[in-house]
């Protein structure tokens, strides 16, 4: 019999962003979301939420970046999130948009290394 695992089955339990620039993508990151990094080897750095590992950032050749991870982060405030993008060098590409059904909003930011990133909210507007 197989030991049970805390883990929840069927979600995503880790992700990764290929980036091509690390040092871009850890201001990046910890500009618009607050997260720090830790190494985990060379050229790949573990992405800190507090003191919660939840993801990872790798050194990829350039075509690796391309199609990348699609992810949505849960976030509080979606116009200041979306703000601190721009002004770490990234883009919106898609502003607020509800998801329907009582499911809440997205949108999407692009770093400055080109990747896509999807950020959710629950809240409103404000």
């Amino acid at each position: 019999m197989s030991e049970p695992t805390s883990a929840p089955l069927n979600t995503v339990t880790w992700w990764e962003l290929p980036v091509t620039d690390l040092e871009q993508a850890k201001a990046f990151y910890g500009a618009v979301l607050g997260w720090t990094f830790t190494p985990f080897g060379e050229g790949y750095e573990g992405i800190l939420n507090g003191a919660d590992l939840i993801g990872g950032l790798w050194q990829a050749p350039e075509l690796a970046t391309a199609d990348g991870i699609r992810v949505y982060v849960n976030v509080a405030d979606l116009e200041a999130t979306l703000a601190a993008a721009e002004a770490a060098g990234g883009t919106v590409r898609n502003a607020r948009e509800e998801v329907g059904g009582d499911m809440g909003w997205w949108a999407q930011i692009v770093d400055p290394g080109g990747r896509l990133v999807g950020l959710c909210t629950d809240n409103p507007a404000t």
